[in-house]
């Protein structure tokens, strides 16, 4: 499915007024996997509809015991929208995959995030410890590795470590060009990244790729396209 025409400046430029909500959903509806799964559950969506009606006239009763209208909570990622307490009904589980509560969008549907019909699920913060042998891999513009002895109480090593952390932050800011991590400051890099995916999707040459950005940026915006939506909706704007 093409989103948008990828030689459409103009489009891209009003793009960087998004906030972070709006981005998650720009890149989870380019995504081809979102794409064919939205299809298809629409197919078995109507199937019940023409089966069972539509609100406000729906049969509910029937409908839940379809075993098209639900999955075993086991299979399904998220727990909510439960019935007789071992289904989860479809239209959550199929949210929950994706990382959002409410009624599974339309990919060509632009508007979602910007108008409340899509609701991001808050992740799990990853944890912070490295251990000892991926202390080389830190990256030394964006990352610190503090010591902590914790065979001595913790708080006033934490007190200390916060204190160390905002002197080290305003250094690297001053002298080194650490740039916040924002929606702000994401946004240029995110347009060409959208951008780079309408391109693909229209199935330009090579020559095309390179000039908007070449391989690196096709793998940057395929990995945000499949799972780094999901830290958009909660950086600061």
């Amino acid at each position: 499915m093409i989103i948008a025409d990828w030689q459409d400046e103009g489009h891209y430029g009003q793009m960087e007024a998004l906030d972070g909500s709006a981005w998650a959903w720009e890149f989870l509806r380019r995504n081809p996997g979102y794409q064919r799964e939205w299809q298809a559950f629409m197919e078995t969506w109507h199937a019940l509809e023409a089966d069972y009606g539509r609100p406000p006239h729906r049969d509910f009763c029937a409908w839940k015991n379809d075993p098209r209208a639900w999955v075993r909570a086991e299979d399904a990622a998220a727990g909510d929208c439960r019935v007789d307490e071992d289904k989860v009904l479809i239209e959550c589980a199929f949210g929950a995959r994706w990382g959002f509560h409410k009624f599974p969008p339309d990919p060509a549907d632009g508007e979602a995030a910007q108008e409340g019909r899509i609701s991001w699920r808050r992740r799990e913060a990853p944890s912070r410890r490295i251990p000892v042998e991926e202390a080389a891999d830190t990256d030394p513009l964006r990352q610190a590795l503090l010591r902590f002895d914790l065979d001595l109480p913790l708080r006033e090593q934490f007190e200390q470590a916060k204190r160390e952390l905002q002197v080290l932050q305003r250094r690297r800011q001053r002298e080194d060009g650490l740039a916040m991590r924002s929606i702000r400051n994401l946004a240029p890099r995110l347009v060409r990244e959208v951008r780079m995916l309408d391109a693909l999707a229209a199935e330009v040459p090579d020559a095309i790729v390179d000039r908007l950005g070449g391989q690196a940026l096709v793998e940057a915006a395929n990995w945000r396209c499949r799972e780094g939506y999901l830290a958009l909706p909660w950086l600061p704007r």
